[in-house]
């Protein structure tokens, strides 16, 4: 029911028909992705395992883990980039402000006042409100919960003033009038963000994104990869997927498993820099 397991779904009969063979979705959750990720890692390399990780699993969990004995970049093969989720700043009505530049100044008047929520500790949330406060020279007060489901509820109810999270996951809460929407963490705008306000626009360079790709086990044969990844490009180009997907505020973009290891790379940079100067960790 999660975000990977619903992209995943959606994907796996479009792409079943371009592989001419059934795909089937086995969940492995927990530890931000890793079990999924070792389970993939020492599967065959024949073709026959993929696996769908995001953002943290790639290029946050390497820094932020002490005691992992494998990583993304050097126990899979990367085969496409599947999508792009745009991420938002929201606050609970009670907070006064209705932009970021208002938000900023009122948490300088009143340091340490102000807490937020995550999902847990290490997560791409708390690293992303990190980056916040590094950047902004703010203080505010991390409160980490054991998922998104209490982080929400106590937002809504005042509990916690601030949340960045997902815009599909919280448009709901935002129509309703529950939350108040101050800005998107995208770089630029999109069918997927539309028209909201950039954080970027108030802290330079300032970007959060979650995005989704497609790897294989280290050794898979590369006419492997590259017939995997024709099929998922084909799959991706799927009118009716398309609408779907971006309906629920998610872009799809496919390509090469070169775009891959550049994002890798870039956001691996990025959230070390963020880890390291907050020293977080997690055993």
């Amino acid at each position: 029911g999660g975000a990977t397991d619903t992209l995943a779904r959606s994907l796996a009969q479009k792409l079943s028909e371009s592989l001419g063979q059934p795909v089937v979705i086995d969940n492995r959750a927990g530890a931000s992705g890793n079990i999924g990720l070792e389970a993939a890692v020492r599967a065959p390399a024949d073709g026959h395992t993929m696996v769908m990780i995001a953002t943290a699993t790639a290029a946050i969990n390497p820094s932020l883990y002490r005691n992992l004995s494998f990583d993304a970049g050097r126990d899979l093969t990367p085969v496409a980039f599947i999508s792009y989720v745009p991420n938002i700043l929201v606050v609970h009505p009670s907070v006064p402000a209705n932009n970021l530049t208002e938000l900023v100044t009122y948490l300088k008047a009143n340091p340490g006042k102000v807490n937020y929520a995550s999902p847990g500790s290490g997560n791409s949330s708390h690293l992303a409100a990190e980056m916040f406060r590094q950047r902004t020279g703010v203080e505010i007060t991390h409160v980490p919960y054991k998922g998104s489901s209490g982080s929400v509820n106590d937002l809504i109810s005042g509990q916690v003033s601030a949340l960045l999270s997902s815009l599909p996951s919280l448009q709901g809460l935002i129509d309703k009038g529950y939350v108040r929407l101050l800005a998107s963490t995208a770089p630029s705008n999109s069918p997927a963000t539309r028209n909201l306000p950039l954080m970027s626009q108030t802290i330079a360079g300032f970007e959060y994104s979650t995005w989704y790709a497609l790897y294989v086990p280290i050794d898979t044969p590369n006419a492997l990869v590259q017939r995997i990844n024709k099929a998922l490009n084909q799959a991706l180009r799927n009118p009716k997927l398309n609408d779907k997907v971006e309906n629920a505020g998610t872009e799809l973009h496919g390509g090469t498993p070169e775009d891959v290891l550049r994002w890798t790379q870039r956001d691996t940079e990025k959230w070390s820099r963020v880890i390291q100067a907050a020293k977080i960790s997690v055993d």
